[in-house]
């Protein structure tokens, strides 16, 4: 069976320039902290990687701390600046952020740290002039508000965001994973802290990266050596930092991303013209170029999911499958779906090598199985 993958917002395979430097630098196995030649071999590939990683980014090199993916270095912003400030710390986030996010702000205060989440609408958008009225009241001192949401592909205005927190003196976190190399880095690059990972720009998985911009307080949250200008201690996983090096020299180019989502929007019209009860999550509101979050009213996601998994498509449910069970997304229950509704989306989520003949064809087969499913539905 020839599958179609369509969850290249979960994670993407491993592009060409990326597994051949990697298999390359196999043999430069020195600590890129010994003084000797073999060492020096190591630290040249995470200097050269930096500077790569910083290009894609527009951000200056000495920024960039490597991290072991986008998770911790979303760990890394929040307990990083909580360490650096203490007692005068208050955090707020939005409600629809990654788990990475709202763990640690759960985490933090369960330590007595004051948090405090920012609501989303139906849409799953903020309204900027609540969120400028709630960051007076709260006080905040870091607020963390995600560039693009990983399930339903919704932009956030964090330009006018950074602008009321600097009018403020407020430090802005963004997690940036989805939108690096879909969105311009102008449209999130200007944050004071910006999480980036590997393994959704096709490179490896277990390496990111947090942009820490100059000045901004930052105590590290991993010990054990100096490295990252003791900003994050421990050996360093060279061939991830080369294969995120690599991957940054193949980021789609802007036609690419207009092809995607023209090939998005194909599929999006084809599901809505051709069937009923059927639902855009973030219909009308910016998106990221790759992210289709549709609910297919009466059908349980994990029906849907296996259905076509047997047909050979990959896709995610709308929420987080555990032992078989369907948790209701806390992302669609926050825009305000009811915990069945928030059972019946699934993720559809494009990427570079997607074809068009791969979005007819995922088109198709949805189609089939959302008639035969409603068919049986209509008969019981």
């Amino acid at each position: 069976m020839n599958r179609i993958y369509a969850d290249f917002n979960a994670t993407t395979p491993m592009g060409r320039a990326c597994q051949e430097g990697m298999e390359a630098a196999i043999r430069y196995w020195g600590n890129p902290s010994s003084s000797h030649a073999h060492g020096r071999q190591a630290n040249e590939i995470i200097e050269e990687s930096r500077r790569r990683v910083a290009a894609a980014a527009q951000v200056n090199p000495t920024e960039l701390v490597f991290t072991s993916g986008g998770s911790e270095a979303n760990a890394l912003a929040l307990l990083g600046s909580y360490f650096a400030t203490q007692s005068t710390f208050r955090l707020l986030t939005l409600s629809v952020e990654h788990s990475s996010v709202l763990d640690t702000a759960r985490f933090l205060e369960n330590q007595g740290v004051p948090v405090d989440h920012i609501p989303v609408g139906i849409q799953g958008s903020m309204d900027l002039e609540q969120f400028r009225k709630q960051v007076d009241q709260f006080r905040p001192s870091l607020v963390s508000v995600m560039a693009a949401n990983n399930e339903t592909g919704v932009i956030f205005p964090l330009k006018e965001i950074f602008q009321i927190c600097r009018e403020r003196k407020i430090l802005l976190h963004t997690d940036a994973v989805q939108a690096f190399g879909k969105l311009p880095p102008a449209q999130w690059n200007f944050c004071d802290l910006v999480t980036l990972t590997g393994h959704k720009i096709f490179g490896p998985k277990g390496i990111g990266a947090l942009v820490v911009k100059k000045g901004v307080p930052m105590v590290a949250t991993h010990f054990g050596g100096a490295q990252e200008i003791k900003r994050r201690g421990g050996t360093e996983n060279v061939l991830g930092i080369l294969g995120f090096g690599k991957a940054c020299q193949e980021l789609p180019t802007p036609e690419e991303l207009k092809h995607l989502a023209h090939l998005r929007d194909r599929f999006e019209k084809g599901l809505l013209e051709t069937l009923t009860g059927v639902h855009l999550n973030g219909a009308d509101v910016p998106r990221i170029p790759n992210t289709s979050s549709i609910r297919f009213e009466g059908i349980p996601s994990e029906v849907l999911l296996g259905a076509l998994d047997l047909d050979g498509i990959s896709v995610s449910a709308g929420s987080a499958c555990s032992s078989g069970s369907i948790t209701p997304s806390h992302v669609l229950l926050a825009m305000g779906l009811g915990k069945q509704a928030a059972k019946e989306s699934l993720r559809f989520s494009w990427g570079k090598t997607t074809t068009p003949e791969e979005i007819d064809t995922v088109l198709q087969v949805v189609v089939k199985h959302v008639n035969r499913i409603q068919e049986r539905k209509r008969r019981i």
